[in-house]
């Protein structure tokens, strides 16, 4: 499985070309998957937009987000969450716990592989393979 990660769930909702190729390849690859700390990501686009059309911009994430599995934070991926915030903070390379969530909920679920624009946080994440577009 490959996990998703906000930068390019917002790529593709923009419809960016880069993006789209790239989740062409990735969809012959394997399963695909993100978890409700990138929903929660791009919630607070949607909503930190004055005027915007919400119910719109809601059913566009709502329809990206039907086609993958959505994985939840739950107490093994809580741990590994702290776990890897704990030893980055230690190591002075703090990313940001929604990023130490995101990567704690993939390496409890098994998924190593995350695609993301931003690759200089998850890049310092033992365990975490990134694969840019």
């Amino acid at each position: 499985m490959i996990l998703l990660d906000t930068s390019f769930l917002i790529d593709l909702l923009r419809q960016r070309k880069n993006a789209i190729n790239k989740a062409v390849e990735l969809v012959n690859r394997d399963k695909l998957a993100t978890t409700y700390v990138n929903i929660y990501e791009l919630l607070i686009g949607v909503y930190s937009k004055k005027d915007a059309n919400y119910g719109e911009m809601l059913k566009t994430i709502e329809n990206l987000t039907e086609k993958i599995d959505i994985l939840a934070l739950e107490k093994d991926s809580t741990i590994k969450s702290a776990k890897i915030g704990g030893e980055l903070m230690l190591k002075g390379q703090i990313i940001g716990d929604t990023d130490n969530m995101i990567a704690g909920i993939a390496l409890s679920n098994g998924i190593n592989l995350i695609v993301t624009r931003d690759k200089e946080h998850f890049e310092r994440i033992k365990g975490i393979k990134v694969e840019s577009y």
